[in-house]
């Protein structure tokens, strides 16, 4: 007897109120507290198969930290009966959002996105049905460019013009998936939505707004027959942004709808069928991270920062330090502030060598991998660039899979060991902005971190299948 599929969604807004939101969360991504853009939204998806049942939350967010994603899965689980390793949390990572506020402190945005997720979660279970499954992928170009820009000195600039990154010929991710679930009658209950390119088209002082995935969802449900939730995942693209970057709620507006137009008419051709298999299991990698400086290196790199801020005074075109370039328009007191953490995390560092501190020589990477009949999903708790997401594609034994990022937690970017090399902003210079802050990588990802995470998780999904066919072959 074949085993059932079931299948339901639930959404609830998110959008705060401005008296809800602490924009000294981050010094350059802000909010304008009384515009709004596409509306914030959390989508829970409930999947059951046999044994096993799941559930995803979509989350119009920038990033979920590590703490926040762990009281937010607990609560949802909570309240619909399902373990915290059953429940995938999905941020959409839009720069348009809010941060949520430390746990430390009261948290009045962080209580709404549980309250609202744990609302959506419950309409999401009780409103599982027999359903059909189905996905396919068109190819998009013109969406998408590769921000870092190889230099001559073997080094990498960040670039913030589309048109320089298209010219260099850096890698995107071009597929824009979708998966299609309807009802045993056909009609649709909910879609997801695939791509990797960063929510960005604004970024800094920008209206409240879940950015292009929003608009893109929106188009979507809109369009289709029904109004069924589109649910949207990030692909990997730590150094892959949407065009226009640095621009105006109307471009995002405008990638959102062009999107959408590529993806419905796919969404629109999908057949669904009766699902065969639905596999689901979590895998912790631990990847390698380089020694901490020297007491001299870190001496070096004091004196280069601090000799950058005081030339800013006779020279603002100034733009290069510690091989990450500024944005030449910058004002002077925008680049120092810019730069300024790469002196205190050195200053930070020096006091914690000192003081005797050891600091750890790997990180934990947190996966889950959802394989549907033959779309593998691994949801990757960090911002992996979009090589090792073309990798895992490219060496795995499904027809489609894909590299999610920001999937319950909120590691910093993952680069393969050419971008290691050439350095940079993604590669060296990130972890610096903590500040050696309880909880969040101290250190840059050493060379060999991208092929722990890459053939971990294909030995996961070989693992997974593997065992799927030898319970099959034990029941026949």
């Amino acid at each position: 007897m074949a085993t059932e599929f079931l299948a339901g969604v639930g959404v609830r807004d998110i959008t705060p109120a401005p008296e809800l939101i602490d924009n000294s969360l981050h010094s350059c991504m802000t909010v304008r507290l009384h515009e709004r853009g596409s509306p914030m939204r959390v989508k829970a998806l409930a999947l059951t198969f046999g044994s096993v049942r799941s559930l995803l939350l979509a989350v119009d967010l920038v990033s979920i930290g590590d703490e926040h994603q762990k009281i937010l899965r607990q609560s949802v689980g909570d309240a619909v009966g399902l373990n915290v390793e059953d429940i995938v949390v999905s941020a959409s990572h839009s720069h348009s959002t809010p941060f949520c506020e430390p746990l430390e402190r009261p948290h009045p945005f962080f209580d709404l996105i549980v309250r609202q997720s744990v609302a959506a979660a419950q309409t999401a279970v009780q409103a599982q049905r027999s359903a059909l499954f189905g996905h396919a992928t068109v190819h998009v170009v013109g969406a998408s460019f590769n921000t870092r820009v190889p230099m001559p000195d073997g080094g990498v600039k960040f670039s913030r013009d589309y048109r320089e990154g298209l010219a260099s010929g850096r890698p995107i991710d071009p597929r824009l998936t979708v998966v299609r679930i309807d009802d045993d009658q056909q009609c649709p209950i909910a879609g997801w939505i695939g791509f990797a390119a960063h929510p960005a088209c604004v970024i800094f002082d920008t209206p409240i707004s879940a950015e292009y995935p929003g608009y893109l969802t929106d188009r979507l449900t809109a369009q289709v027959d029904g109004n069924p939730p589109f649910l949207f995942g990030l692909g990997a693209c730590g150094d892959v942004n949407c065009i226009p970057m640095f621009g105006a709620e109307s471009d995002s507006q405008r990638l959102g709808h062009q999107l959408a137009d590529f993806a419905a008419p796919v969404f629109a051709a999908i057949e669904t069928k009766r699902l065969d298999r639905f596999l689901t299991a979590s895998a912790t990698f631990q990847l390698p991270l380089e020694t901490a400086p020297s007491p001299a290196a870190l001496e070096r790199d004091i004196d280069e920062v601090e000799k950058f801020m005081a030339a800013l005074d006779h020279n603002p075109e100034l733009v290069w330090v510690l091989g990450i370039n500024c944005a030449e328009h910058w004002p002077i007191e925008k680049k120092k502030s810019h730069v300024k953490p790469l002196l205190e995390w050195a200053q930070l560092m020096q006091a914690a060598l000192a003081d005797g501190r050891v600091f750890p020589r790997t990180w934990s990477s947190a996966n889950t991998v959802w394989i549907i009949n033959e779309l593998g999903l691994a949801f990757n708790d960090g911002e992996p660039l979009v090589e090792l997401g073309l990798a895992l594609a490219a060496y795995s034994p499904l027809s489609q899979t894909l590299l999610i990022n920001q999937c319950n937690g909120r590691n910093s970017y993952l680069p393969g060991d050419g971008e290691i090399r050439r350095g940079g902003y993604e590669a060296r210079t990130v972890v610096r902005y903590a500040k050696l802050a309880e909880g969040v990588r101290p250190l840059p990802y050493a060379l060999g971190a991208a092929d722990v995470l890459v053939d971990g998780i294909q030995e996961l999904i070989t693992t997974m299948t593997q065992a799927a066919e030898n319970a099959k072959d034990g029941s026949e």
